[in-house]
């Protein structure tokens, strides 16, 4: 059985700020999930989108995975699909909002209605004769 070689640093980010632990596996820089800079998850989308290289290899070489991989290149190309609209149309999500709004309004504007009914029908029946006070 081969004995991969470890060996760990303290690393500091791009910014200057100390980054947990990093290890190196057989010449792979490991770290702890979800601590990649931004200038990471860039190269490595990039890569990605490129074909230079596969989700797999890419986990691997991060140290996260496949799937935290397959998240970047999704809100990547999110991002990129809301720059190239610049306005001229609606996202998904803000779609999904104006349908709800127009149901809220739609609802609300039955319940108004009934509401009219209800008190127009209060207002025209007659009282109930008082009890005495015998």
């Amino acid at each position: 059985m081969k004995r991969s070689r470890r060996r760990r640093e303290r690393g500091t980010s791009t910014n200057g700020t100390e980054r947990s632990e990093v290890e190196f596996v057989d010449g792979a820089r490991r770290g702890r999930p979800g601590r990649r800079s931004v200038d990471e998850r860039t190269q490595a989308v990039l890569e990605l989108l490129s074909g230079k290289a596969t989700v797999d290899q890419l986990a691997v070489r991060f140290g996260v995975q496949a799937e935290t991989i397959v998240r970047w290149r999704e809100l990547a190309m999110e991002s990129v699909a809301a720059g190239l609209r610049q306005g001229t149309a609606r996202s998904a999500h803000e779609l999904d909002l104006e349908k709800q709004l127009a149901n809220l309004k739609e609802a609300f504007t039955d319940l108004a209605i009934r509401h009219e009914l209800v008190q127009r029908a209060i207002k025209d029946r007659p009282s109930r004769p008082g009890r005495s006070s015998r």
